[in-house]
C-alpha cells in the first residue's frame, strides 16, 4: 500500500521513482497528477522486452512466492490455536497426563479378566491368585473412575479459565480491523465465523482430551493384547482397523463435502436473515414481508437438501462400520479363536482376554474412526472461517491487519487491543493528500489536497456529491491509514489514527447501540463519568427534556440502531456524547440535513454551544448552515478549487457562487 507524500518513495529495483498515491492495493503507484504510471523495467533478464511473450524470472518468482504463501497459510488457524494453547501448556499437559493414566487403567482390564478366569478355572482353584486378580481388577476400575473424574474437573477448570480466552482474541482482532475490512465483508458472516471458530476450537480441545487421548491409549493396548494372545488374533484386528480406516475415509470424504456444503448454506442463510431483520424498516416500508418470507423458505429448502445429503453419508458411514465389525471382525475372530481354544492351542485365560478385548474394541473403535474423520472436517470449517476473517495471518503475534498503518508497531501483540495514543490538537496541515479506494484504485477520489486549518478555526467543506467530502472526513477519522508526513499538527507529523483520538464526530445519521440512553451518551468517553456529567451534557445538547419523559429516563433502552428515537433525538444524543467527550477537534458531517425545522433549530443551537473553543470541520450540502464559518473550502473532483469566507467566495463568482445560485430549498443540486 502506498500514499501520496512530498518525499519520493523508492520502488522496486529497476522501476522509476514516483510519488505514491494513497490507496489500499499493493502494486498501485500513481504520480501526483493522479494518472497511474507504468512500471518501467530494464529489458534484460527478468523482464519482457518488446514483442516477448515468454515468462521472465520475475513471473517465476511471483509464482514461487504465491506457492510459498499458500503453504504458509495452510492450517494457519490450527497453528494459531496451538500457539494459544502453548501459553498454558503446563495445565494442558497435566490434564492430558491424567486422562492417559485413566485410560491406561482401563486398557489393562481385559488382561486381568483373563487371569482371573484362569485362576478360577484351575483345579484346584487358585484362591490367592483369584483374590489378587479380583482386587487388582477392582482397583483399576475404581482408579479409572477416580482419575477420570479428576481429569474432568481439571479440564473444566482449564476450559473456564483459559478455554474461552481465544474467542476474546478473535473478537479483539476483528473489532480492531480497519474500516475497509467491514465494508468488504458480510456482517452476518463475520459474526457467524467468529462463533464458528470459538465453538470448533473448544470442541477440538474437548475431543482431544476426552477422545483422542483415549484412542491413543486403547488402540495400541488392544493390538498388543491381541498379539500377545496369538499372532492370528493380532493380525485379524490389525487388518480390521485398516479396513475400517479405508472404508471410513471413503465415506467420510463424501460426508465432509456434504457437511461443508451444509455449513456454507447455513452461513449464507443466517447472514441473509440477519440482513433482512437489520433492514426491517425497508421491509415494512415496501410491504415485502411475504417476499422475504418466500426467499427465506427457498434458502431453507437448500439447507434441508444439504442436511439430507449430510445425513445420508453419516448413515452410510455408520452402516459400513457396523458391517465391518458385526459381519467381519466378530465372526472371523470368534470362530478362529474358538477353534484354537478347542484344539488346545489357546488357554482359557487367553480366550477370555480375547473376548474382553473384542467387546472393548467393538465399543469404541467406531467412534475412533469417526473422530479421526471428523477432525479433517472440523479443520476444513475452521480454516475456511479463519481465512475469511484473517486471510491466514497469525493473529497472536501480528494483531489486526493494520500493516499499512504507522501505528501498527505499537500496542500489545496478539491482544487485539490497539495502542493508546495521545490525542493531538493544534494547527492542522495536510500536504499532497491523494487517495483512491481499494476497490477502484485507479480512480482518485482525492488528488493533491494541500490544506491548513488553524487551531480554533471553523471550516466548512462543500462540493457536489462525489467531490470527495465524505472521503476526506473518513481519512480524518482514521478509517483508512495514512503514513507519516501526510498530516501534521503544529508542524509535527502524526498519523491520522493519532489525529482521530482528538476528534469528536457528529454524523449525518446517528446510529445508536441497543443499550440505555446513558450508555450511548458515555460511549467512547475515557474514564468514569458521573450521572451529573451525563445530565449536564444532555442539557447542553437540548436532549434532557425528552430523555426525562422517556419511560425509564436515562436507563431507557433505545432499541437496535436507536430505532425508538426520532432522527432529531438521535442527533442530540450524538451531540451530548460530543459534549461529554470534549475533544479539541469537532467534525460535523451533514449533522442537520435530515432534520425537520424544529429539530434543526434545537440541534443548531446545541452545535453552536458545542463548537466554542474547538477546531470545527463541517460538511454540508445546505450552504446556509455555513454562513458563519471562518472559512469555506470548496472541493471538486477531489481537489480544493476555492476557499475563503462566504462573502469572499460570492464576490469571486466562481464555483461556490454557482452552487449558491443553483441551490433549491437550501440544498446543493446533484449534477
Amino acid at each position: 500500500m502506498s500514499f501520496g507524500a512530498d518525499a519520493a518513495v523508492p520502488l522496486v529495483k529497476n522501476k522509476v521513482r514516483a510519488r505514491p498515491v494513497a490507496c489500499h492495493h499493493l502494486g498501485m503507484d500513481s504520480v501526483a497528477g493522479g494518472v497511474p504510471h507504468q512500471e518501467i523495467r530494464s529489458p534484460g533478464i527478468g523482464s519482457r522486452g518488446a514483442g516477448q511473450n515468454g515468462t521472465g524470472l520475475d513471473d517465476v518468482g511471483t509464482a514461487v512466492d504465491n506457492l510459498v504463501s499458500r503453504r504458509v497459510e495452510r492450517h494457519a488457524a490450527l497453528r494459531s490455536y496451538l500457539r494459544f494453547v502453548a501459553t498454558f501448556k503446563g495445565p494442558a499437559l497435566l490434564v492430558v497426563g491424567v486422562f492417559v493414566l485413566s485410560n491406561s487403567l482401563l486398557a489393562v482390564i481385559p488382561v486381568l479378566i483373563g487371569l482371573l478366569v484362569q485362576a478360577l478355572a484351575s483345579a484346584p482353584v487358585q484362591t490367592h491368585d483369584a483374590y489378587l486378580y479380583a482386587g487388582v481388577l477392582l482397583a483399576c476400575n475404581i482408579g479409572h473412575d477416580l482419575t477420570w473424574r479428576g481429569a474432568e474437573v481439571l479440564y473444566l477448570r482449564l476450559l473456564n479459565h483459559r478455554g474461552y480466552e481465544y474467542e476474546n482474541i478473535l473478537f479483539g482482532n476483528v473489532i480492531n480491523e480497519r474500516y475497509p475490512y467491514f465494508v468488504g465483508k458480510f456482517t452476518g458472516k463475520i459474526s457467524s465465523y467468529v462463533s464458528t471458530l470459538g465453538r470448533e476450537f473448544r470442541e477440538i480441545l474437548e475431543t482431544a482430551c476426552f477422545t483422542y487421548v483415549e484412542q491413543l491409549v486403547k488402540v495400541p493396548a488392544i493390538l498388543m493384547i491381541m498379539f500377545s494372545v496369538n499372532l492370528y488374533s493380532g493380525l485379524t484386528f490389525l487388518g480390521s482397523v485398516a479396513i475400517m480406516l479405508l472404508v471410513g475415509r471413503h465415506t467420510v470424504r463424501r460426508s465432509a463435502r456434504a457437511e461443508k456444503r451444509l455449513a456454507d448454506e447455513v452461513s449464507e442463510m443466517d447472514g441473509y436473515v440477519i440482513d433482512v431483520i437489520s433492514n426491517f424498516v425497508s421491509v415494512k416500508s415496501f410491504l415485502q414481508e411475504e417476499a422475504e418470507y418466500e426467499r427465506v423458505r427457498r434458502r431453507r429448502r437448500q439447507v434441508i437438501a444439504a442436511a439430507y445429503r449430510s445425513s445420508f453419508w453419516s448413515i452410510v458411514f455408520w452402516t459400513s462400520m457396523s458391517l465391518v465389525v458385526r459381519y467381519l471382525v466378530w465372526p472371523v475372530s470368534i470362530v478362529l479363536n474358538l477353534y484354537l481354544f478347542l484344539h488346545g492351542e489357546m488357554s482359557l485365560a487367553q480366550f477370555t482376554t480375547f473376548l474382553s478385548a473384542l467387546v472393548l474394541f467393538s465399543d469404541f473403535i467406531w467412534g475412533t474412526v469417526w473422530e479421526i474423520a471428523q477432525l479433517n472436517l472440523r479443520l476444513a470449517r475452521i480454516e475456511e472461517a479463519y481465512h475469511y476473517l484473517f486471510a491466514g495471518r497469525n493473529i497472536l503475534s501480528a494483531g489486526p491487519d493494520n500493516s499499512a498503518s504507522p501505528d501498527n508497531s505499537a500496542g500489545s501483540a496478539g491482544s487485539g487491543r490497539p495502542a493508546v495514543l495521545p490525542a493531538v490538537s493544534g494547527r492542522l496541515q495536510f500536504q499532497g493528500l491523494s487517495f483512491a479506494y481499494p476497490e477502484n484504485d485507479r480512480n482518485l477520489v482525492l488528488a493533491g489536497i494541500d490544506l491548513a486549518i488553524e487551531r480554533g478555526e471553523k471550516i466548512g467543506i462543500v462540493g457536489r456529491s462525489g467531490s470527495g467530502k465524505t472521503t476526506f472526513i473518513k481519512l480524518l477519522l482514521g478509517y483508512y491509514p495514512l503514513p507519516p508526513g501526510m498530516v501534521a499538527v503544529d508542524g509535527v507529523p502524526v498519523s491520522n489514527r493519532q489525529l482521530a483520538r482528538g476528534i469528536s464526530y457528529v454524523p449525518q445519521d446517528t446510529t445508536l447501540f441497543h443499550r440505555s440512553i446513558r450508555d450511548n451518551i458515555v460511549y467512547g468517553t475515557a474514564g468514569p463519568v458521573t450521572q451529573a456529567q451525563v445530565e449536564a451534557a444532555a442539557l447542553r445538547a437540548h436532549a434532557h427534556s425528552f430523555i426525562s419523559r422517556a419511560p425509564d429516563g436515562y436507563d431507557t433502552v433505545v432499541g437496535e440502531r436507536g430505532i425508538k428515537l426520532s432522527t432529531g433525538q438521535r442527533q442530540r444524543i450524538a451531540i451530548a456524547r460530543a459534549f461529554l467527550d470534549d475533544k479539541p477537534i469537532l467534525i460535523l458531517d451533514e449533522a442537520t440535513s435530515a432534520l425537520d425545522s424544529e429539530s434543526e433549530v434545537l440541534v443548531q443551537n446545541a452545535l453552536e454551544n458545542l463548537w466554542r473553543d474547538k477546531t470545527v470541520i463541517a460538511v454540508a450540502h445546505r450552504l446556509s448552515t455555513l454562513l458563519h464559518m471562518d472559512r469555506i473550502v470548496v472541493l471538486d473532483d477531489g481537489r480544493v478549487v476555492e476557499q475563503g469566507s462566504h462573502r469572499e467566495l460570492l464576490e469571486r463568482r466562481g464555483r461556490y457562487h454557482r452552487l449558491w445560485q443553483r441551490q433549491s430549498g437550501g440544498m446543493i443540486p446533484v449534477e
